[in-house]
């Protein structure tokens, strides 16, 4: 048994990691560039949306069916959006 002026030897305790982690740091990030807007589509846009348009007509011609009308339904809302 040891005395008072003894040292005694202790298994040392393991100390458990905490199981939640909290900071109160907050970032705030803001985009300079979150909303772009084109205010006016140039030529080259519309002369591209045109081609597209007129292709899109050609295949409905040449290959006819439901894929090819959603297609052409699609570029036509495009030309409008464009023109």
């Amino acid at each position: 048994m040891a005395t008072s002026g003894d040292k005694v030897d202790r298994p040392q305790q393991r100390r458990r990691a905490p199981e939640k982690v909290m900071s109160a740091t907050r970032v705030n990030v803001a985009f300079p560039f979150s909303s772009v807007k084109i205010s006016e589509p140039s030529e080259h846009l519309i002369a591209l949306t045109a081609l597209l348009h007129d292709m899109a007509v050609l295949v409905a011609d040449v290959a006819p069916g439901a894929e090819a009308d959603r297609l052409c339904g699609r570029a036509e809302e495009l030309l409008a959006r464009v023109s």
